[in-house]
């Protein structure tokens, strides 16, 4: 009887498990810089943008028809790290291994590596993580809120053409 009940526990726990998703944090990413490349970033910027935060930062930056840049945000997530290669991308993003999320992107090449993760909702995109490597950086970002479903394919077009310095330059612009 009590090893039907210790194997019922661990099949419980694994089916709990099986529905979680991979917590994407700036953390995760660095500690992914230290497995891939052997030594921690050369340097590091993180940023936490909580809702309030967010808020009134989207609200600054409306314009003059008083559309709001990201609509739907509530918070915001952003990490840049120098990691050097001497060549190729300084990261393989695509080699992270994920669960509970949808791939909308992945691109890697010698130049550059990256993807686009979505949680969707039933009429927007609730989470979405964006991460791209180039030469010498690595750029994570994590957004949160009820979010256009047409902003996945946007940055995932932003990654692909400018790379990761273009995805940093257009999410840095909420920070500032």
């Amino acid at each position: 009887m009590r090893n039907r009940t210790g194997i019922a526990g661990v099949v419980l726990l694994a089916l709990l498990c099986a529905g979680c998703a991979t917590n994407f944090t700036p953390e995760l990413v660095r500690q992914e810089i230290v497995t891939q490349r052997g030594v921690d970033p050369l340097s590091a910027f993180e940023l936490n943008l909580g809702r309030f935060t967010t808020l009134l930062i989207k609200s600054a930056l409306a314009g003059e028809d008083g559309e709001l840049p990201f609509a739907g945000l509530s918070s915001l997530q952003l990490a840049v790290y120098e990691a050097p290669s001497d060549s190729g991308p300084a990261l393989d993003v695509t080699r992270f291994s994920f669960t509970g999320w949808d791939q909308v992107l992945r691109v890697h090449d010698q130049d550059r590596s990256g993807m686009v993760l979505v949680q969707p909702r039933s009429d927007s995109i609730g989470d979405l993580v964006v991460v791209g490597a180039g030469a010498r950086k690595v750029v994570y970002a994590r957004l949160t809120g009820r979010l256009s479903r047409d902003l996945p394919a946007a940055l995932g077009d932003v990654l692909r053409d400018g790379g990761p310095d273009e995805v940093q330059r257009l999410l840095s612009q909420l920070g500032e």
